[in-house]
């Protein structure tokens, strides 16, 4: 299992999919964000496998 987090920078929708271009240590991946439909551009979000499963509270950013 492989969970990273990451910055939303760009939101948008590619074949009715809402995805997100997501700044991943300097590196950008494109991430989808289905599961997140609250998600917006600046949040920091946990990716397993190329989906958001989780958006973390900006108190949480650091500890992990």
């Amino acid at each position: 299992m492989n969970v990273i987090q990451g910055q939303i920078e760009e939101i948008f929708v590619n074949d009715g999919m809402t995805m997100g271009n997501v700044s991943v240590r300097g590196a950008y991946v494109k991430v989808l964000l289905t599961f997140l439909m609250s998600a917006k551009v600046g949040d920091t979000i946990v990716i397993e496998s190329g989906v958001a499963i989780s958006k973390l509270e900006q108190e949480h950013v650091s500890e992990i």
